[in-house]
């Protein structure tokens, strides 16, 4: 190891980094101390003998990751006006096209300054602005001045949600601002842009505007993406083909797309002085090559917004021409650590960043893999012939791709199943029969067009057509792929131990014939992946439990129940009245996900209302349910629409009330229905507003002695006639709480005939309970009743074990 010092300085490094991220909260006077730290070790390295100099520079390097990190983290002026329940006006600096959808806006702006009580505060901190309404039509550079909401990113706090908060942080995001209309947004003029932002939207917007009129929607958005840098005419359904293909790297610019530029020029450039007979005697061809290629390769970094992934590819491929310049090309893996070391030194907070983690994780993977696997591929005979030569090239070059493909998904299947949760299998032939296309028509002829644009239009013109068929033959291939209903499937979640466990058994299984001890510990590593098998087969499958999990899907409603036995239940999916962000894909599947289930049994609908109904849609596309309860309530709406429409393509059992009057008996624990009751007449006595509330679906779990119950969004009306119907029945000990705990539920009467000994209220968007909580709370306190909200707790999981009642919580986001 110590051959290679590099690895060793960057695993130091890292480590230093991963530390002061996790184990340090942000503390200025910490700095002093690891500066004069760093400087001792230093020092170390000088004075102390040979045996203790490399120990003293490891060292050095891990403190030193400490130390950028903590200074990553500088205090916020903005994040204390986050908690205002009132606007504040904000002036600042548009630095990124805004993002269209039908329903909003969204744009990256720079403040400047913040308006409050008359008092005008210098700030400098980039925040996201939502615009609702009437969004305007603005272009980097553009001065605004805004009245907004500003709210600080939160996470769903489930286990395995996704850190929201902390991808924003690494993206230099302070919080997020809400414009209810975009009429109130002022412009107040252009403003020259921080240098290398300026420099590039005078670049960019000649190129965007040209895009626009030449191109038609798709392919504007996709060139966009490859030539610009600019994802936000992505629109999700352009996306989706390419996540089921395992090729969404392709729409985000990073290593694929720089090496792609800088193997197409180095061959070019290197075509091109090899004519020359004389500059070959006179010069080392192959170094001249390297040095013309890093030009077309920061050129196109530059060109793509010179954002971070392309800033990390760009030092990647400038690392490894460096390496051919410098006759080291053999070192590959200091070349590698090299790179590594000078993007975290940049930083730092790249570590934790999807793309750096991809990035380099497909060159190791591509590294250590290729080899073997070409090893174990047909090899092809050397000819002499023209023609012959020419295929065997052409089949070599296949080969290699194919193997390269291989190797780069084989190694991210872990981590692509824990970030996307999202298999591909066609990504392999989707690789082959896409990237050749990409790289030798599409980027080329798009960036031959962005170079000659300046001269000539029509010139330009010719050669963005032709990238354009580039394009849409792409496409075509992309979506063949896509259509076959067994290109990609959902996968559980991996965790720590799993992912290793996987790189361990990589290693053993393409090194198996290398020593003795490989075959051991392969050996052992199989032992270890069955006992982690059947330890979440006996949990998910075989537990005698009774477990319920309330999630935190912020004001809405989504409970897990894991019957005895294995079968699973879900009681409404939460969701948003806008319906932008599908909580169903985006919350409670991941956390299903983590939990490892694949399958739930039943889907319960309570009402069809947004925030119980919207996230079950994706639930019911990919969880293969094969019975769906509701109470029959229809309403006009186009998820409501779309749900029926999913449940009728897979053929899910729709239940009433009355098919379900007897009751179910699911291993041990009955289920019982009590409101509404089959034929209620009862319906028209409720107020046009509450009728869909008041006759939400409501059941009632009993197991072991103890009992849940679920209301849904029942107001004082339909929890009048559920005592009248229902009496003793209603007596539970564990409560979620109606209406998420609104004022207009949870009557005084209602609560003394449930007598909850632990009630569990389903809302979001603040840790302090709202004034409209505060009454149930009472009244629940009155009755000595333990209250977990979920705003505040993150989901409250209950299990009904053999002895006793165990609740636990699992707030991540202590500052949310």
């Amino acid at each position: 190891m110590f051959q290679r010092p590099l690895i060793p300085m960057l695993l130091s490094f890292g480590g230093g980094i991963l530390v002061g991220h996790e184990a340090f909260a942000p503390c200025q006077g910490l700095l002093v101390p690891l500066y004069i730290s760093v400087t001792l070790c230093l020092v170390g390295t000088i004075l102390l003998s040979s045996r203790f100099r490399i120990l003293c520079l490891l060292f050095a390097f891990f403190l030193t990751g400490i130390l950028l990190d903590l200074e990553r983290h500088p205090p916020s002026r903005l994040l204390s006006f986050t908690t205002l329940p009132t606007k504040v006006t904000i002036e600042g600096t548009v630095l990124r096209p805004i993002k269209l959808t039908e329903e909003m806006a969204k744009v990256r702006v720079r403040a400047k300054r913040l308006f409050t009580k008359g008092k005008a505060i210098p700030i400098n901190e980039d925040i996201i602005v939502t615009v609702y309404d009437h969004p305007p039509d603005l272009r980097p550079g553009e001065r605004i001045r805004f009245p907004a909401r500003l709210r600080p990113f939160r996470n769903f706090n489930n286990p395995g949600g996704y850190d929201y908060k902390s991808a924003m942080k690494i993206k230099g995001l302070t919080c997020a601002a809400y414009v209810s209309d975009g009429r109130h947004i002022v412009p107040m003029g252009s403003r020259d842009l921080s240098f290398p932002i300026g420099l590039l939207e005078k670049v960019q917007r000649p190129i965007r505007d040209f895009f626009g009129k030449r191109l038609s929607t798709q392919d504007y958005a996709l060139y966009s993406a490859l030539i610009l840098g600019q994802r936000q005419a992505i629109s999700s359904e352009l996306r989706e083909p390419f996540n089921r293909t395992g090729l969404g790297h392709v729409l985000a610019v990073s290593g694929l797309h720089v090496g792609l530029v800088a193997w197409v020029a180095f061959f070019f450039i290197k075509w091109i002085l090899s004519r020359s007979y004389r500059l070959a005697l006179k010069t080392d061809i192959r170094r001249l090559t390297a040095i013309l290629t890093c030009i077309p390769v920061i050129g196109y970094t530059f060109l793509t917004g010179f954002q971070v992934p392309g800033q990390r590819a760009m030092i990647m491929a400038l690392a490894f021409l460096g390496s051919l310049i410098l006759g080291r090309e053999r070192e590959i893996w200091s070349t590698l650590a090299l790179a590594g070391l000078i993007i975290l030194a940049l930083d730092p907070h790249a570590l934790f960043s999807i793309s750096f983690q991809f990035s380099f994780s497909a060159v190791i993977g591509i590294l250590l893999l290729t080899p073997p696997i070409l090893k174990r591929l047909p090899t092809l005979e050397k000819t002499q012939d023209g023609k012959a030569r020419f295929l065997n090239r052409l089949l070599v070059y296949f080969v290699g791709l194919i193997a390269v493909s291989l190797a780069a998904t084989l190694f991210l299947l872990p981590i692509t199943s824990f970030y996307f949760h999202r298999v591909s299998l066609v990504t392999i032939p989707a690789n082959v029969t896409v990237i050749p296309i990409l790289g030798l028509c599409v980027i080329p002829f798009g960036l031959l067009s962005v170079v000659t644009l300046p001269f000539s239009h029509q010139v330009a013109g010719l050669f963005l057509q032709i990238g354009a068929w580039g394009l849409d033959l792409i496409m075509e291939i992309i979506r063949f792929w896509a259509s076959l209903s067994w290109s990609s499937f959902w996968v559980i979640t991996p965790n720590l131990v799993e992912i290793i466990l996987f790189y361990m058994l990589i290693f053993f299984a393409f090194f198996f014939t290398r020593s003795r001890w490989v075959k051991m510990g392969l050996v052992l590593t199989v032992i270890f992946i069955l006992a982690d098998l059947g330890y979440w087969f006996h949990r998910t499958g075989l537990n005698q439990d009774l477990r319920v999990t309330f999630l935190d899907v912020r004001n809405g409603n989504a409970a897990l129940v894991e019957f005895p036995g294995g079968e699973k239940m879900l009681i409404d999916g939460g969701g948003f009245p806008d319906d932008n962000f599908d909580v169903g894909k985006m919350v409670v599947a991941p956390y299903l996900w983590h939990s490892k289930i694949r399958r739930i049994d039943y889907l319960v609908l309570s009402h069809p209302q947004s925030d119980h109904m919207n996230g079950l849609r994706f639930i019911a596309k990919a969880f293969h349910p094969k019975e769906f309860w509701w109470n029959g309530d229809k309403v006009k709406t186009a998820s409501f629409a779309e749900l029926m429409d999913i449940l009728k393509r897979k053929g899910i059992k729709k239940l009433l009330p009355a098919d379900l009057a007897a009751g179910r008996q699911i291993n041990g624990a009955k289920i019982q229905v009590l409101h509404p009751k089959p034929g209620n007449k009862s319906l028209d006595l409720y107020d046009n507003g509450t009728r869909l509330n008041n006759n939400s679906l409501v059941l009632k779990i009993s197991f072991r002695g103890k009992t849940f119950l679920f209301p849904g969004d029942l107001e004082r009306q339909g929890e009048e006639l559920l005592i009248s119907n229902a009496g003793r029945a209603l007596k539970s000990d564990i409560l979620l709480s109606p209406h998420h705990g609104s004022k207009t539920s949870s009557s005084r009467k209602f609560l003394e005939k449930v007598k909850p000994s632990i009630c569990v209220i389903s809302s979001g968007g603040s840790n302090l309970p709202r004034p409209s909580h505060k009454q149930t709370i009472k009244r629940l306190g009155d009755l000595g009743c333990e209250v977990f909200n979920t705003s505040q707790t993150g989901a409250v999981q209950v299990t009904v074990g053999a002895n006793e009642l165990e609740v636990n919580t699992f707030l991540k986001d202590r500052d949310s």
